[in-house]
């Protein structure tokens, strides 16, 4: 009887590697002490709980420009304190040679992007100009209760009433509230930075694009006005919307 598998003629399902685009927000390093961090993000979700929210199992890449090169980086004290808040690191990026060789020991990536010593370029910002509704936008006419989450998956969410406190909408464009906004509102959740969130009241907790937050409070001076959210150069927008 002959033998189904002869040595060498076995065949097995091959190794696929391809390329992706993903979302990850990113930490700033502003300290290179942990107990100074796991106080400073204690402070944030006790003031915001809902960055808790937001970052619990999101991955986060840290910046480390402002840690000097000399500096000796207590990298698994400070992977420690973000695990504990559930955040999820998953690389390094602008750091010395020394913290690369750090993050290497402990299996961390690092990442390409701005070199570290690279000069700071004169940020222009053209006019913000409202982005039009992309075909296949959900559109809400009814105010978004407190616990209620709407997504506009693959175009933009259009909302005619209020949004209230404690509701989350998200969007894969833009977003546009008609109305108050509250709670939390997520453009460009699928990585689209070009996404924006234009609103009549602004009153959020939490504002998002394409990974980048803020957490808002009453006294913030746009608040309660007409605004636009937007990112640049991975860093979020927040200025006046002249209707």
């Amino acid at each position: 009887m002959a033998n189904p598998r002869s040595p060498g003629t076995e065949s097995s399902a091959p190794l696929r590697v391809a390329g992706g685009v993903f979302t990850l927000s990113i930490l700033h390093l502003e300290s290179n002490d942990p107990q100074q961090l796991a106080q400073r993000i204690a402070e944030e979700y006790r003031r915001h709980p809902a960055a808790a929210d937001f970052h619990r199992h999101a991955p986060v890449v840290l910046d480390l420009s402002a840690i000097p090169e000399e500096a000796p980086l207590a990298l698994p004290e400070i992977l420690e304190v973000l695990r504990a808040a559930n955040w999820f690191p998953v690389g390094l990026r602008n750091a010395a040679p020394g913290h690369q060789a750090l993050a290497r020991a402990l299996h961390l990536p690092v990442l390409r992007g701005q070199e570290r010593n690279a000069a700071p370029q004169p940020e222009t910002l053209p006019p913000a100009q409202p982005v039009p509704a992309s075909p296949g936008s959900l559109i809400i006419d009814h105010p978004i209760r407190s616990g209620q989450r709407s997504y506009a998956r693959g175009g933009d969410l259009v909302c005619l009433a209020a949004v209230n406190a404690g509701a989350e909408i998200m969007a894969d464009g833009n977003i546009h509230v008609y109305g108050p906004l509250r709670g939390r509102a997520l453009a460009g959740v699928n990585g689209q930075e070009t996404a924006r969130i234009f609103c009549m009241s602004l009153e959020a907790e939490l504002v998002s694009v394409a990974g980048l937050y803020r957490t808002l409070e009453p006294g913030y001076p746009l608040w309660g006005k007409a605004a636009q959210i937007y990112s640049r150069d991975e860093q979020l927008h927040i200025t006046a919307l002249y209707i």
